[in-house]
């Protein structure tokens, strides 16, 4: 059965923390990891979202302070759970925020799944939405050189066997999370529809303070219940209370 390895990839020194709770938490900020997952037990060495830019270019371009160790890269992540980038065949994004998508270069032999919705939002977003897709020197989204790789999908759709990604629009129009049978039950990956384990823990939950549609967010947070017994947020340190699930 399969196993969810997270990785961390890097680490925000102060994330305001509204942007994971929506009208929660005013000029409260938190060390929030980005996370990396690796779906230990796949065929295709399945890897989830592709963690930010490294910290210098995240501060000129973002204006956010971040850190990341040498074991906090890409490879020496992977590398620490005896993977090599070169052996993952697949990797699904949640969505293509810059936080989640841009190690895109590491992954020679992978094939990239996202939502076609996420792609066409991601090339035209609403303008204040922009800079969470664009990047100032590139003036392009980083996923624009791996088309020829990517794989669009629309809805829910079986990767392999027991892994299956499910459309929630929500944090972005075309979030996507990873639903994962193990043998203690379902996890759902769930990237930034939910930031933090409190936004699942609160009843009701609390949408990120992110998001176009907050009936499609509702809707998403339903569906998710139905179907998932365990939930794992993006950005919580609390992740790596434990070194894998289950």
């Amino acid at each position: 059965m399969y196993r969810l390895v997270p990785l961390k990839v890097g680490m925000f020194d102060a994330l305001p923390k509204q942007t994971c709770m929506y009208r929660m938490y005013r000029e409260v900020t938190f060390e929030a990891p980005c996370i990396m997952w690796y779906l230990a037990g796949t065929q295709n060495n399945i890897v989830v979202d592709l963690g930010p830019p490294d910290p210098e270019q995240v501060l000129e371009t973002r204006g956010f302070a971040m850190r990341r160790s040498k074991e906090q890269q890409i490879p020496a992540a992977l590398e620490a759970v005896r993977v090599r980038p070169d052996d993952v065949k697949i990797v699904i994004l949640t969505h293509l925020h810059w936080d989640h998508a841009w190690g895109f270069h590491h992954f020679k032999n992978a094939r990239f799944i996202v939502q076609s919705e996420e792609v066409k939002y991601a090339v035209a977003p609403f303008p204040c939405h922009r800079m969470l897709y664009y990047d100032h020197s590139l003036g392009k989204p980083p996923f624009v050189n791996y088309l020829d790789r990517i794989i669009m999908i629309h809805g829910d759709y079986e990767v392999e066997e027991g892994v299956k990604t499910i459309s929630i629009p929500s944090h972005s129009p075309g979030s996507q999370g990873v639903l994962v049978s193990t043998e203690k039950g379902k996890y759902f990956i769930a990237g930034d529809a939910v930031g933090l384990y409190e936004c699942w823990e609160t009843t009701p939950h609390v949408p990120s303070g992110i998001f176009n549609s907050l009936e499609d967010y509702y809707r998403t947070m339903i569906r998710i219940e139905q179907m998932a017994d365990y939930v794992l947020p993006g950005h919580d340190p609390r992740v790596f209370d434990q070194p894998s699930y289950p």
